[in-house]
């Protein structure tokens, strides 16, 4: 766990330049205003309790979990501060030394307990299928090329389902040879890695790892963000090389299928909102578009904030659970934001999105790009 120890952060408090950069787009700033409730101000809190130069209590354990990890400073920081990484580390501190949210404590016991976010028998993750009426077309736990990797909110929550049931139609349509882990899908563990609460962290991992080795794939999908991010940027440094390839399905969409055939000529403007593990922490920008371009053409507009510069939207589990005001604002003004551009729909890549902006309302939809591609190929 030494990866996550918040004295190797030493130097990177120390190269911070305080140049306040970092501060312009800082979704959780403009709701703090205080210097603690920035991220240079929280790389000060961090710097300060490495140095024991300042004592842990309630304020910096505050301050400390008013982020949402969306990775805007990460990426704005001209020295490369590893800012979100540090604040990890430092809620892992927090966490041993007691100062943290305790409805957190909620959280790690349904996730040792059941294996999911929501404390639900975990072969409930199954219960799609059957309601897709896709029992006969999905292979469950059985040797295959391709292992698609839910994750939590798209198995088990009833927005979220809609993307397993696009998601899986989609990878049969390009006729892959590919399965589902079944009950032996464990949370991928990406919430308790923001809750700072990592003591089972590594046997989730190899629990994970080993039940897709175990099926002899060479290649795991998923359609969750923080999934990916996890399996392509966490896991390797608990367990080193997987043994198999991490696609999110929006990289294999835009290899395997032409969708320029099925361009949708009308029906207003469409927008795309960059999820911030897959866009800022993971790279993926491109991919998406591609598609949507593809799909709606000149109709398809970009947000005034996007990319590298995109607005939070709000979804991360643990703001859910912690600071469920952060998350409705945030989610409302990405909503402002589709609006003030006329767009009718707004698309992402992220059950976690989806949840939470569908439920900031307004006359904007919000769908996933896997169901968008399911439904302009007619596989609903």
């Amino acid at each position: 766990m030494s990866v996550y120890d918040l004295e190797s952060y030493s130097e990177d408090v120390q190269r911070c330049m305080r140049c306040g950069f970092c501060k312009s787009l800082c979704p959780t700033y403009e709701f703090v205003e205080w210097e603690s409730g920035s991220p240079r101000g929280r790389m000060l809190l961090i710097k300060g309790l490495i140095d024991k130069e300042l004592e842990v209590n309630e304020y910096v354990a505050d301050k400390i979990y008013k982020c949402v990890l969306c990775g805007y400073c990460l990426w704005r920081c001209p020295p490369g501060v590893r800012t979100t990484d540090a604040i990890k580390a430092c809620r892992k501190f927090l966490v041993d030394s007691g100062f943290y949210p305790r409805e957190l404590d909620d959280l790690e016991e349904k996730i040792e307990k059941s294996h999911n976010l929501y404390g639900l028998p975990n072969d409930s993750r199954l219960k799609w299928l059957d309601l897709a009426n896709l029992s006969n077309d999905v292979s469950v736990n059985r040797k295959a090329e391709v292992v698609y990797f839910p994750g939590c909110v798209t198995s088990l929550s009833s927005r979220g389902r809609k993307i397993a049931y696009s998601s899986s139609r989609i990878l049969n349509k390009m006729g892959l040879n590919w399965t589902l882990i079944g009950e032996e899908e464990w949370c991928c563990g990406n919430p308790l890695l923001l809750a700072g609460k990592l003591d089972r962290l590594k046997d989730i991992i190899e629990h994970n790892v080993e039940a897709i080795r175990g099926l002899e794939a060479k290649v795991l999908v998923t359609s969750c963000a923080g999934c990916y991010r996890m399996f392509a940027q966490e896991y390797p440094k608990f367990v080193g090389d997987l043994g198999f390839k991490v696609y999110h399905i929006s990289q294999l969409i835009e290899e395997r299928l032409d969708l320029k055939s099925f361009m949708v000529k009308d029906g207003g403007k469409v927008t795309y909102h960059d999820p911030c593990e897959l866009g800022r922490q993971a790279g993926i920008y491109d991919s998406p578009r591609r598609i949507l371009k593809d799909i709606f053409g000149s109709l398809f507009v970009e947000l005034p904030k996007n990319k590298a510069l995109a607005k939070c939207c709000g979804g991360n589990r643990v703001t859910r659970i912690i600071n469920p005001e952060v998350s409705r604002n945030l989610a409302l003004r990405k909503l402002d934001e589709a609006r003030s551009i006329g767009a009718r729909k707004i698309v992402t890549a992220c059950p976690a999105c989806v949840v939470n902006l569908s439920e900031g309302g307004g006359e904007v939809e919000v769908v996933d790009l896997t169901e968008v591609v399911a439904e302009v190929m007619g596989l609903t």
